[in-house]
């Protein structure tokens, strides 16, 4: 086992040269001034023209961006190394240190869309197999296929207008204005950075209470769409491994059809399940942004999103480098999780 993990670490340097050998092929079409830009350090709000443009002669000089690409391959990854991806005037901070502030915004709403959306499909997936062709099986698969079809934006913008702008249940952003008045204070201590948790270990139940107001509405229409897809996943898996020959010699010894689901075929069905999860996570990165746009949420999808429509190129490539180490990272651990399930993975 241990050597399987370390065969998948070993790969995972080589997957993020190629996801950054294939950026900077993309960046290498950018004109040489906003290729600068990758390299700015931290400047001043509103810099005159010429203080810009000085500026970016030093740049180009200093890392030799009117060199050989290889070189400047090189020196670009160095950058990125040393934490330096570059200085964006939109967030007005380094890119990587707008990433990180973000991302805990983002890994809360994609932690209350999947769990959800997780545990509806553990249940529903083996439920039709069950029943194929039956009536729980058709209006299963029916509701997964209108949720796969159904656009998120859309999804969300109807939510809100029936259970905010309606009935005034759950408002969108990530928190009231008395409660972001709170968390601005200074008895207010971040541990995590996940707005609920932190709520909690702080001892106020009230923001806590607020944090899963805000919460519900985007992680709802989140889920939607990774329930549909993992719900189609778990039924096939489920009617193939209900059909192999183990499953036949234990109905023969007259095992309930319960326990034969849920000892025999249910494992093996969760092999194509845990395979999904980086097409999973791939659909959420995208979901999360159109989801944080529609909510107002202040996660790293709003927030690259808007820089990028300033035509912030280093918030650009960041986003496209954070957006590829998650998937990456899933991509891992699915692989991990894959072997656990398997013992026979783990031999080659």
């Amino acid at each position: 086992m241990l050597r399987y993990i370390a065969r998948r670490l070993l790969a995972l340097p080589v997957v993020l040269l190629l996801v950054t050998l294939v950026l900077f092929v993309l960046m290498w079409q950018l004109p040489l001034e906003q290729r600068a830009m990758l390299y700015m350090p931290s400047i001043k709000a509103h810099p005159t023209e010429a203080e810009l443009a000085r500026l970016t002669e030093q740049i180009i000089e200093r890392h030799g961006l009117d060199r050989p690409a290889p070189v400047q391959y090189l020196a670009w990854l160095r950058n990125l190394a040393r934490g330096q991806w570059g200085y964006s005037p939109t967030w007005r901070q380094n890119v990587l240190e707008g990433l990180l502030r973000r991302a805990p915004a983002t890994l809360e709403l994609a932690l209350a869309a999947m769990i959800p959306a997780i545990a509806l499909a553990l249940w529903l997936g083996p439920l039709a197999a069950r029943y194929r062709h039956r009536l729980p099986d058709q209006a299963i698969r029916l509701a997964a296929s209108v949720a796969w079809a159904f656009p998120a934006f859309i999804l969300g913008l109807l939510l809100m207008n029936l259970f905010y702008a309606r009935l005034g249940w759950f408002p969108p952003e990530r928190w009231s204005l008395w409660a972001g008045q709170v968390v601005r204070a200074e008895p207010f201590r971040w541990y995590t950075g996940l707005y609920g948790l932190d709520a909690l270990l702080n001892g106020r139940l009230d923001l806590a209470v607020d944090a899963l107001r805000h919460l519900v509405l985007p992680a709802a229409t989140l889920a939607v769409a990774q329930w549909a897809l993992l719900t189609r996943v778990l039924r096939a898996a489920m009617l193939e491994a209900l059909s192999q020959d183990y499953v036949s010699t234990a109905r023969a010894k007259g095992l309930p059809e319960r326990q034969i689901v849920r000892r025999h075929a249910q494992r093996n069905a969760l092999l194509p399940l845990i395979s999904t999860g980086g097409v999973a996570v791939s659909l959420l990165i995208t979901g999360t942004v159109l989801v944080e746009l529609v909510f107002s949420y202040p996660g790293v999808g709003r927030g690259a999103v808007q820089a990028i429509l300033a035509t912030d190129v280093p918030v650009a490539v960041g986003f496209a480098l954070f957006a590829g180490l998650v998937t990456i990272l899933a991509s891992l651990l699915a692989d991990v999780l894959y072997a656990v399930a398997d013992p026979r993975l783990r031999l080659y």
